[in-house]
Order: C-alpha cells, then structure tokens, then sequence
C-alpha cells in the first residue's frame, strides 16, 4: 500500500506543477524499495503492490484500474516509440485485473477488466476479453469466461 500512497503523492504533485518533491518521491521509492514507478503514471489508489513493488518498472504514461494487483518484477512499458492513436506509449490496463511475477505488458496495448496476466507472460497485444487467463511468450488468452 505505501509505493501506492507514495506514488499517487508524487503524480499529485505533478498535476500542482511541483515537479521537484515528484522527483524526490519517485528517487525515495527507487531507493527504498527497488522499483522504477514514473510519477507521470496513473495508478489508482486502490491498486496493489506485493512485496513492496520490488523490482517493478512502470512507463511514463501508464494508466492502472483500480483493484488491480501486480507482482514483483512486472514491466509495464512502452516499445521502440510506439504510439496508438491517442499518443500513448504504456499499456492501459483495466480495473481488477492480476499481473503475475516479472511479466511484461510492452506497447501502447489495452488490458480489459477482471484479466490475469501469468507469471513471465510477456504481452504485446491487446486483450480484449473481460475473465481472460493470458500466459506465454507471447501471451495468448488460454481461457475466457465462456470457456
């Protein structure tokens, strides 16, 4: 809960043009807790971090639903300076959904509602589909709702 409260210190910061304290906030959390969290980012306050956001590295422009659940060592960032049509680089992921340990969601993808994204699973893709099981390299949804 404290890199969540920490980070959404530093993005209100940003928004009040106090970019100074934002970036002592983000060097702070890099510090003490071994995580790369852009204090650009918009990641609700009810989003979760297990093990204190260790090794976690988040993209500039990243959008995290609230609910939502990330592991240790999660990637969530752009790819080679790839835009989609609203100019963003970061995945935007929906509300409640589980990113498991060290996956990676790379690319301006979008991630639906209620998904659980396995361990080392490496997205490029967009899903789509609410109650999806994505796994692999690269990820495929291995089970929906209907299945």
């Amino acid at each position: 809960m404290m890199i969540t409260r920490l980070q959404n210190l530093a993005f209100k910061c940003y928004q009040n043009k106090l970019v100074f304290i934002s970036k002592a906030i983000y060097h702070y959390m890099r510090f003490a807790y071994s995580c790369d969290i852009s204090f650009t980012a918009k990641i609700d306050p009810t989003v979760v971090f297990a093990h204190n956001g260790l090794g976690v590295v988040i993209g500039h422009d990243a959008v995290i639903g609230k609910g939502s659940k990330i592991l240790h060592n999660v990637t969530i960032g752009g790819r080679s300076d790839r835009k989609n049509e609203l100019g963003r680089s970061n995945p935007f992921i929906g509300e409640h959904v589980l990113v498991g340990a060290g996956a990676c969601l790379l690319g301006p993808i979008e991630i639906a509602d209620y998904v659980s994204i396995g361990a080392n699973a490496v997205v490029i893709e967009n899903v789509t589909e609410s109650y999806s099981v994505v796994v692999g390299i690269p990820g495929k949804i291995i089970k929906t709702k209907s299945n």
